[in-house]
């Protein structure tokens, strides 16, 4: 009999799992659960659990979990992340452990997507980068067809890192684009919108969607500069206005990163979302099941 395995896909946002078996072929998916919704860590566990429970029909043989960090991956512990206050502090491995009596692995959302991008591309670099741009803003990283989390499993937390205006999630975020909204436009106007907006070819829609797209050309600079990658995918769900703030995260790009310049680094939208986080978390869990 193949093996049940969870790839779940927690965000600031949403959550939503999918079911594969042993060889990551699909066999379900979930609804998306929204995370405002729910007032109580408590309440949270019970809707994670549930959501796992309905999807393996009362049987899982193991769960994988992509979660916002900063995070204690080793224990299953996510720590003071910023973007999911519910679960702040809370040992996620072992409380789902408990409900759903299987075992359960946890890591950094951005690190799962891009575990899930690498394994989905054809003609993936030997430097594989992933990004996500959500609640917050996320960084992962393969090298070498491995997922790189540095000495203490907190590699990649790079938007965090102080700036003058606050941090890069100031401006790379939901909460950002309503934040650059107000400034240009007058009101906070939350990314959907400004998206169908843009789509009509408002003028101050696009101008937000520029202003953000050189905000995250000037982080990805940074990273580019760091790590010197061959490809990076960009997911979460604003990504799905990649079309409107591309050129400005392109034009960014070329001023500040010399390795943008003059090599042939490939930035593209992903085209799996939220299934890369997924199809990343059940890598996870088939990882620590090897000898």
């Amino acid at each position: 009999m193949s093996k049940k395995i969870i790839g779940m896909d927690i965000g600031g946002t949403t959550f939503s799992s999918a079911l594969f078996d042993e060889n990551l072929n699909l066999l379900a998916s979930s609804d998306k659960g929204l995370i405002s919704e729910i007032d109580s860590t408590g309440g949270l566990i019970d809707e994670l659990s549930s959501q796992i429970s309905d999807l393996a029909d009362g049987h899982v043989d193991g769960i994988g979990v992509s979660c916002p960090g900063p995070l204690d991956s080793g224990r299953g512990l996510v720590l003071d992340t910023p973007n999911l206050k519910l679960l702040q502090n809370v040992n996620l491995k072992r409380e789902l452990e408990k409900k759903c009596s299987a075992d359960v692995y946890i890591e950094n959302d951005a690190n799962l997507f891009t575990l899930g991008e690498w394994h989905q591309s054809k003609e993936a670099s030997s430097v594989f980068a992933g990004v996500t741009l959500g609640t917050g803003l996320g960084f992962g990283l393969v090298v070498n067809d491995s997922l790189y989390t540095g000495a203490h499993g907190l590699a990649t937390e790079y938007a965090i890192s102080p700036m003058e205006h606050g941090n890069w999630e100031t401006y790379i975020s939901i909460s950002g684009i309503q934040r650059l909204s107000h400034e240009i436009i007058g009101e906070e106007i939350d990314p959907k919108a400004l998206y169908h907006m843009a789509e009509e070819s408002d003028a101050d829609a696009l101008q937000v969607w520029s202003s953000f797209g050189s905000h995250l050309g000037s982080a990805l600079s940074h990273f580019i500069n760091m790590v010197d990658p061959g490809m990076i995918s960009i997911g979460g769900g604003v990504s799905k206005a990649y079309k409107f703030f591309k050129l400005s995260m392109e034009r960014t790009l070329e001023e500040s990163s010399p390795s943008y310049r003059s090599n042939e680094i490939h930035i593209f939208e992903s085209s799996h979302k939220e299934l890369s986080s997924q199809i990343g978390a059940a890598l996870l869990f088939l990882s620590k099941q090897r000898p």
